[in-house]
């Protein structure tokens, strides 16, 4: 449910077209480390790119917050999976 909020946000959002090539949005439930604030990992993948692209969001984040999350991304390392 959230993650078609988050989709549903992503597409709202002009000028930023790109977001229509999102394949897929998953949002984890809140994450409590022994150390620190809760947090969720949010992991999209875009049509036509086997690898997935991740980012982790404040637990506290709502489906706009989150979008807005995406679409500030700045890709950094990345780290594929060899295909068997």
């Amino acid at each position: 449910m959230v993650e078609e909020m988050v989709v549903e946000h992503l597409h709202a959002m002009p000028g930023h077209e790109w977001t229509h090539q999102i394949h897929s949005c998953k949002v984890s439930d809140p994450l409590q480390p022994p150390w620190g604030r809760s947090y969720r990992l949010v992991e999209w993948t875009m049509k036509h790119m086997p690898e997935s692209i991740r980012r982790v969001v404040p637990a506290e984040s709502t489906p706009l917050e989150i979008a807005q999350a995406v679409v500030s991304h700045v890709p950094g390392r990345r780290f594929c999976q060899q295909a068997d």
